[in-house]
């Protein structure tokens, strides 16, 4: 977030006021616009997956269990790079399909996602 103090606009310019605001607004927004992002897991043996990372202050979520044993979750998140797990009947696990992580600090691994 830029911390640039604001000027007055001249006045012999007034169509150059409107432009750059629209520009400010546009910027605004393409910082909280946000992608559906879907998370899923194959186990169909679970009971209950959890999926928990950056993106909800690593608070485990439900998902849901398709018939087909892979489990989903889907969430709005903005552009940037998230680390998660998922939480299998208790147990915290990476993502075994997803090749991209980095060290948890605890001399395992989180997964990371790329939005």
């Amino acid at each position: 977030m830029s911390t640039k103090k604001k000027t007055k606009e001249s006045t012999a310019t007034p169509k150059a006021a409107p432009k750059d605001n629209c520009a400010k607004s546009e910027a605004k927004s393409a910082k909280k616009a946000s992608l559906d992002v879907v998370f899923n897991v194959y186990s169909p043996d679970s009971t209950s997956v959890e999926v928990a990372g950056e993106f909800n202050s690593w608070t485990p979520e439900k998902m849901k269990k398709g018939n087909d044993g892979v489990w989903t979750l889907k969430k709005a998140l903005a552009a940037g790079s998230y680390q998660y797990k998922f939480v299998f009947d208790g147990s915290w696990e990476i993502d075994q399909a997803n090749p991209d992580r980095v060290p948890d600090g605890q001399g395992g691994e989180n997964s990371v996602k790329n939005v």
